[in-house]
């Protein structure tokens, strides 16, 4: 009996030491991420990971560390294993939409499954450029347009949508529209200007 206690006191003790190893790495591994050390973060979040595979978020800070490093195809893959997570399934999508977009050749298909994402986050700013970017590889200039404009009703200070919208126009010949987008990003340099001015003082 006594052999048995002490077996079950050792193996809380295990577990304990273990959980705390675990909160450590994990913590270290978000602290590494945030101040940008990517390869640090990966260390952190892989020793987590080989103990848990499914500690916390884990899966998901390991696939943004390949996405931040350029690893397109690898990020993808591993975002597409996190689509079913109650929490991060979304997040994942998104993210793997984007990794797909910076690698993957089959544009017309990834336009579809970008149309579709928007289905469900008709406001997602992340999507729009990508589908607005997308047609216009593909020529669809109308619909480039209409993806443009469906940014800037979201947020007038994407000066990268006045600033495609003031080349479509130049190129048709419309000249009214050219210098609406035209003074929309310098309005938006100026004030993007006087708050770093601001911040400064």
């Amino acid at each position: 009996m006594y052999k048995y206690s002490l077996f079950i006191l050792l193996f809380l003790v295990s577990c304990s030491d273990n959980k705390e190893e675990l909160i450590k790495e994990y913590g270290l591994g978000k602290l590494e991420f945030a101040k940008g050390n990517l390869e640090g973060s990966k260390k952190h979040f892989k020793k987590v990971h080989e103990a848990d595979s499914s500690y916390e978020d884990v899966p998901l800070y390991l696939a943004k560390i390949e996405y931040y490093q350029g690893h397109f195809a690898i990020a993808s893959s591993a975002f597409g294993k996190l689509l079913d997570d109650d929490t991060y399934g979304h997040q994942a999508h998104i993210l793997k939409l984007k990794s797909d977009y910076a690698y993957r050749k089959d544009r017309s298909v990834l336009l579809k499954e970008i149309g579709d994402a928007l289905k469900g986050d008709t406001s997602n700013l992340d999507l729009l450029i990508i589908a607005a970017k997308l047609n216009k590889e593909l020529g669809h200039i109308s619909q480039t347009i209409l993806y443009y404009q469906r940014i800037i009703n979201e947020s007038d200070k994407i000066m990268l949508a006045h600033k495609e919208l003031s080349k479509i126009y130049e190129k048709a010949g419309i000249a009214e529209r050219v210098s609406y987008h035209t003074k929309k990003v310098e309005f938006w340099k100026e004030e993007k200007t006087n708050k770093a001015k601001e911040e400064k003082k």
